[in-house]
């Protein structure tokens, strides 16, 4: 309603009196009766600080007592009822002033309405419409609410509002806050630099961003402070992080498999000149570990063929230890460096010899556990990642489950150029790793041993797991020692043994575009 058709209204309706029925009333007896007047108060056109009182009048024109028991704002936040008395009796023909301000709360038409109310029988509540105008700044966001709806782990979205002065004098943002429960969040890269200065018209966009990293529901409110009169606008933000599918599966540990371990030395001149004494230290205990279980084969790989040194060994054979340090560093110079320095590439040539006549023949067995060792002070140089290694090595286990991949690395980048693919590789698998970088590593060689014999304790997932989602149990029993690495879940603790049922539910991460 304009200026105009609202005062035309209240020209028409001039005093209120809001139980005329027109015709005859029923004889009730004595009762209050409550007139208004005026029923409309219109205000003038005010700035932000400016104040306006107008007074209406409440009439007892019945034949009892009228009790008036409150007056309220019933719509409206700009006006505000000053009474004198909000609570008085009215004998029949007395009046009672009533003062009502207004302070402009937006721009433009700033409408609302007073209900008093009292114990008139037939208008226990009797309107007074009032309206002002506001020559101030407002703040408008859009949208003010928004939702994402469901987001796949570990997706999200974005949505960007733009804050916009839709009044009529300048507004000025001295505050934009966001808060949450932590899966949304306001994009600090482009969030205007404050305090900031908006004509009427004028706007600037600010963004939220959803992020899916967990499960489960999060509302965000953007709270943007300025001199608008209402002081701080607020907006919300709702999404919820779901997965796309939560898998259980399950594993029956095997207890310690026969052993099929390939040892894989980078022979590249810095090799043998720092770790030759290690070699010939460690071998013995590593091979002394392997001992501790009947059912072993061992080849030696240094050279690009992929031919073992000194063929299959196995547990008969003699002089194992001696076989394996005479023969670590015999190819040394002699073969390219990209060869030698690309074990898991070299690894996969040595197993893809193991058939009928190959060089390598009779070494991987059925049902045995696949152990893969690597020796370098370089990084893995042939190209491709520690999953593809993962992956292809894997097909020639009895099952990914059965691949552990381990290393005596550069682990801190001190003496080469750091671990790379392999250290991501023994992560993948479960296995482990030593530093090269440490000069006394072959004391510790043998520990690698050891970890092929605690068995296999490293759960290969179809999927790769939320960590976060991930929940094992063993033979029933909930254990939450365990280790997520991409699609792998390692068993700390309880030590698991042949036979026992581990059981592991989680969700699967999503692929995000």
């Amino acid at each position: 309603m304009n200026r105009s058709i609202f005062a035309l209204a209240l020209v028409a309706a001039g005093c209120s009196e809001f139980n005329l029925n027109g015709g005859n009333k029923p004889d009730i007896g004595p009762a209050p009766d409550i007139l208004v007047d005026p029923p409309s108060l219109a205000y003038g056109t005010l700035s932000v600080g400016d104040q306006e009182v107008q007074t209406f009048t409440v009439q007892n024109i019945g034949d009892a007592t009228l009790h008036v028991s409150d007056i309220v704002i019933g719509s409206g936040i700009a006006f505000i009822v000053q009474g004198p008395e909000t609570q008085f009796d009215l004998e029949p023909g007395q009046t009672m002033d009533v003062d009502v301000a207004f302070s402009p709360m937006g721009a433009d038409e700033n409408y609302g309405q007073v209900l008093v109310v009292s114990d008139d029988p037939d208008t226990p509540e009797a309107p007074v419409d009032l309206l002002g105008f506001g020559a101030v700044p407002e703040l408008k966001i859009t949208p003010d609410t928004y939702v994402f709806g469901d987001a796949p782990i570990p997706c999200g979205d974005e949505v960007e509002l733009e804050l916009k002065n839709v009044g009529s004098e300048a507004l000025t943002i001295t505050e934009v806050d966001y808060t949450s429960g932590g899966l949304l969040s306001l994009d600090t890269s482009n969030a205007p630099q404050l305090p900031i200065t908006l004509q009427p018209g004028e706007f600037r966009n600010v963004t939220v961003m959803f992020e899916a990293t967990t499960e489960g529901s999060d509302t965000g409110r953007l709270a943007v402070t300025s001199n608008d009169p209402r002081g701080v606008v607020t907006a919300d933000q709702n999404g919820e992080g779901v997965y796309g599918e939560k898998l259980t599966e399950t594993f029956t540990e095997p207890g310690v498999p026969p052993v099929d371990v390939i040892i894989l030395i980078d022979q590249s001149c810095s090799m043998s000149g720092d770790n030759t004494d290690d070699v010939e230290n460690g071998m013995p205990d590593f091979v002394a570990e392997l001992q501790q279980t009947s059912d072993w084969h061992l080849i030696e790989v240094t050279r690009q063929t992929g031919c073992a040194n000194g063929g299959v060994l196995t547990e008969t054979t003699p002089n194992v230890a001696n076989t394996l340090v005479n023969n670590a560093f015999n190819s040394v110079g002699n073969i390219p460096d990209n060869v030698t320095e690309s074990l898991l590439e070299l690894a996969d040539t040595a197993l893809s010899k193991t058939g009928p006549g190959q060089c390598n023949e009779g070494f991987l067995r059925p049902g045995a556990l696949l152990h893969v060792i690597t020796m370098s002070d370089e990084p893995e140089q042939s190209g491709h990642n520690a999953s593809y290694w993962v992956n292809q090595l894997g097909t020639y286990a009895s099952s990914p489950d059965f691949l552990k991949i381990s290393g005596i690395l550069d682990l801190n980048n001190r003496c080469g150029e750091g671990a790379g693919v392999y250290s991501q590789a023994v992560d993948q698998t479960g296995g482990s790793k030593l530093n090269i970088c440490n000069s006394n590593w072959g004391a510790n060689f043998g520990d690698i041993a050891s970890e092929v014999l605690a068995g296999i304790r490293t759960y290969n997932l179809s999927n790769e797991a939320d960590p976060n989602s991930v929940v094992v149990t063993v033979n029933g029993t909930p254990t939450t020692d365990f280790t997520v690495t991409g699609g792998n879940v390692t068993i700390n603790n309880p030590p698991v043994g042949e036979g026992d049922e581990v059981t592991i539910t989680y969700g699967v991460l999503a692929e995000c575009n």
